[in-house]
């Protein structure tokens, strides 16, 4: 008690005047639900046909970079943060010649340290990746995985067979597949082809977690012509092996698919934006062995919805939805209350975005919130929309003691002897 006491004491007269100051500016901060201000800032513009838009580290200097592809001038390309506050970027191309790209993605495939990129390129059938060699800034080697998946839209890399190295999904169009690659984990990685379903009639997209929650790596997809949002249940065998099982049938021209844990619960949830109906929907794990799934709408606002993504949009500890919608040039997000069966709030984010193909959210200048992407079709535009809310409920963004921390101290001390 004595400590405490002392402790108390001591912190009494540097918190005393914070908190008042606290008291005095709380008014400024946004309440608690409050819609989430951003500015529009345009990455880059390329030669139009943009398809999709990712997020990650690419150069090891632990600022965020952005990538994109574009079928409209045949490229990958990557932008460079500056890691600036707001950052400016640098337009790095790693291919110039190639037709019809889908999809892109980033991770470290080969197990070597620095982040690699995955593509699907619809047109010539190829699943590919590109390997980084490292450097600063880094140069990519590209590496066939496969040629022979028809039609691919989308593709997603985990570690499917739980041997410690990252295998590539992907989802085809035209042949209604869904496959893995099994990476040997050699240097450079080769991956072998399996397939998980040939039912996914026009397969769009490709997404993996655990669904089940037994501890191995389950597979999702959506496909437009059946209007179907599945699941494939790992078996967790070397190598495993799938059962199918259907979400729903209801998701009318189903293009995006996305796993998170909307409801707090514990459980993965499975999102869908759906371009038929048109919705954007998520499907509540009821647990079970296998889980069922209760789908929940969270809006038919958005007319020809096509890409999907879930994080929390404005740090209040829950999930909240991100989406893009092709013909009214939407980028929305969907607010959660964070209720045990939550419901969304809709913000409208812009409807400037001409033709938006896929959306992503992440923290793009290392402020502590969660900025947003979009990559649209025929503006060719590449942009982020900078978060410019104090960190939601939390107004500690970066780490150290701010005012409503001094006034949450003083309240935890005040009843100490």
């Amino acid at each position: 008690m004595k400590h405490r006491s002392t402790t108390a004491a001591l912190l009494a007269p540097l918190l005393t005047p914070l908190a008042g100051l606290s008291a005095s500016l709380a008014g400024a901060l946004p309440a608690a639900g409050a819609d989430v201000p951003f500015t529009e800032r345009v990455i880059a513009t390329p030669r139009g046909g943009l398809n999709s838009v990712f997020a990650t580290d690419m150069d090891g200097d632990a600022d965020t970079d952005v990538l994109s592809v574009s079928g409209g001038d045949w490229k990958i390309a990557w932008y460079e943060s500056d890691g600036g506050s707001p950052p400016t970027f640098t337009k790095r191309e790693i291919v110039t010649n190639a037709t019809g790209w889908s999809f892109v993605f980033a991770t470290d495939l080969d197990s070597d340290g620095d982040t690699d990129v995955l593509t699907a390129s619809y047109h010539d059938d190829t699943v590919a990746w590109y390997e980084n060699d490292g450097g600063s800034p880094p140069t990519f080697t590209g590496r066939v995985i496969s040629s022979a998946a028809d039609g691919p839209r989308s593709v997603f890399a985990t570690d499917v067979d739980g041997d410690g190295d990252t295998d590539v999904l992907s989802a085809s169009f035209r042949d209604n597949k869904i496959a893995w690659y099994e990476n040997d984990g050699g240097s450079p990685s080769t991956f072998t082809a399996r397939v998980i379903s040939t039912n996914a009639i026009g397969a769009s997209s490709v997404f993996a977690t655990d669904v089940d929650g037994d501890g191995d790596t389950d597979v999702l997809s959506a496909s437009v012509w059946d209007n179907k949002i599945a699941w494939y249940e790992n078996d967790g065998g070397s190598p495993p092996t799938f059962t199918a099982r259907v979400i729903s049938t209801n998701a009318n021209g189903a293009s995006s698919v996305f796993a998170t844990d909307m409801d707090g619960d514990g459980k993965t949830d499975v999102l869908s934006a759906s371009g038929g109906n048109p919705q954007i929907a998520w499907y509540e794990n009821g647990g079970g062995s296998p889980p069922t799934f209760t789908e929940r709408v969270i809006s038919t606002s958005p007319y020809q919805a096509v890409s999907v993504f879930a994080a929390d949009l404005d740090r209040d500890g829950d999930a909240d939805v991100l989406s893009a919608s092709w013909l009214d040039d939407r980028i929305a997000w969907y607010e959660s209350d964070g209720g045990s069966l939550p419901s969304f709030t809709e913000h409208l984010i812009t409807t400037a975005a001409d033709n938006p193909k896929s959306v992503f959210a992440t923290d793009m200048d290392a402020d502590g919130d969660t900025d947003y992407l979009s990559a649209s079709m025929n503006d060719g535009k590449v942009r982020w929309y900078e978060n410019l809310s104090p960190c939601g409920r939390d107004a500690d963004c970066d780490g150290d003691v701010d005012l409503r921390d001094a006034a949450l101290f003083q309240a935890a001390f005040s009843g100490l002897p």
